[in-house]
Parts: C-alpha cells; sequence; structure tokens
C-alpha cells in the first residue's frame, strides 16, 4: 500500500538522484522525472537511458517524464543583483555555487507541483558532493526544504548519506548506472554542465584550500538567501 499521492524528482540522470526516485516508487504510484536544461548544459538527453531503463523495471505507468528548458529563468535568476554579490563576496566562486541553477529548477519544480497536485519534492543531494558544491550542503538545503514549506509541500534528500548510489540502483535492476561515481566531467547518463566544471576546479584547486569549507558553505547559504528574496518576483503565486 503506497502512502501517498505522487512525488517528483529533480532528476539528472546521475545515480544519486536516480535512486532518489526509487526511493520515492517505494512511497508514491507515480514519481515525475523533472529535467531541466539551459545553455550552459550538453548531452542534456543522456538521461534518458535512465528513464528507460526505470520504466523497464518498474512499469512504464509510474513514471512520468518531464523535460523543460529554463534558459530564461536560470539567466534571470543569475545576473539579478550580481554586481553587488561580486563585490560583498570578492569571489566568482559563491555567486557561482550553481545557486542561480539550481535555484531556477526549484522555482519551476514549485509551479509544476502546483499544476499536478503533488506535495513532494525528492532530490539527490549527497554529503560527498557537498564536499564541493556547497549548493548540497545541509545549510543549503534546509533552506530550500523551508522554501517549499511556504507553499505547503515537503522537500526530502533520501540518498544525503548513501556514498555508493550507483551500486544500490544496480541492486533494483537498473544496469545503465553501473560504476557512475567514479565518472568525471562526462557522464554515461547525465548531462555535463560547463559551470559545474568551473565550480568544481575553483574549490578544489583554490577556495576550500585558502578560505575554508565552513566559510564557503556559510557564504553560499547567505547568497541563496539574497538570490531568494531578490527573485521573489519570478516564485509561482502560493
Amino acid at each position: 500500500m503506497k502512502e501517498m499521492g505522487d512525488i517528483s524528482v529533480l532528476h539528472s540522470g546521475g545515480s544519486d538522484s536516480t535512486l532518489a526516485a526509487i526511493y520515492a516508487l517505494d512511497r508514491a504510484e507515480r514519481v515525475h522525472l523533472l529535467r531541466y536544461s539551459h545553455c550552459m548544459m550538453f548531452m542534456t538527453d543522456k538521461p534518458r537511458k535512465v528513464v528507460e531503463d526505470m520504466k523497464r523495471v518498474f512499469g512504464p505507468d509510474r513514471i512520468v517524464e518531464h523535460y523543460e528548458p529554463i534558459d530564461k529563468l536560470f539567466w534571470t535568476c543569475y545576473v539579478t543583483g550580481i554586481r553587488s554579490r561580486l563585490f560583498r563576496y570578492r569571489t566568482f566562486y559563491v555567486p557561482w555555487v550553481c545557486g542561480a541553477c539550481k535555484m531556477a529548477m526549484h522555482f519551476r519544480t514549485l509551479a509544476y507541483n502546483k499544476t499536478h497536485g503533488i506535495r513532494l519534492t525528492y532530490h539527490g543531494a549527497n554529503r560527498a558532493s557537498a564536499s564541493y558544491f556547497p549548493d548540497q550542503t545541509l545549510s543549503y538545503e534546509a533552506i530550500v526544504k523551508n522554501l517549499y514549506a511556504q507553499y505547503g509541500m515537503g522537500y526530502e534528500s533520501p540518498v544525503y548519506d548513501i556514498q555508493e548510489a550507483d551500486v544500490e540502483t544496480e541492486k533494483y535492476g537498473l544496469v545503465v548506472t553501473h560504476n557512475t561515481k567514479r565518472e568525471h566531467l562526462f557522464y554515461s547518463t547525465q548531462f555535463t554542465c560547463f559551470t559545474g566544471v568551473f565550480v568544481h576546479a575553483h574549490s578544489r584547486l583554490y577556495y576550500r584550500l585558502f578560505r575554508g569549507k565552513d566559510r564557503s558553505e556559510r557564504l553560499a547559504a547567505r547568497m541563496l538567501r539574497e538570490m531568494i528574496e531578490d527573485c521573489r518576483g519570478l516564485l509561482p503565486p502560493r
């Protein structure tokens, strides 16, 4: 017996978001795999390999695939207030922590959830990725969870502490996610983002080394709060 209605999942095609979708299937009759793209991404059709594999294993009637370009929303979120943030933070790292991209995705997901009567969203955030991408830290996640709560929706990251999500997905009969955790830059099942490459390199080679992990997480959380306030007019009505 499933305990609730449909669940939406921000799905990149990677093993973390795919495992989150599998967990959602344990609770819901259907999951909506939401995939977004913008001009900084390429190979955006790769996640369809995972979608087809999930349909094979769990049944096509339980998987709803939604793809949507969000170029305009992404750039609006990115450029709004960026001059003042660059002046205050004195680094490209914080404004480039994929915050604008993720925020645009969450804004669209809130609207999608409202349209389809969905009350819960899963995200594939993972502690291992948080080491270099502050938008996956607990501080960041808490702010996003609060944003969803303002719409009466839940937001969870059920695979946050799982280290080998690709191994776990294989236990459910998926085959295309094999060894995806060992891939870098160019992935077999998910898109690659130029911004993410720069963020990772800047984080690993400079920011964390010379400014510290804790400081980067604090600044990323501050930036997200500011971006939400600056772009609140882009949010769907409650």
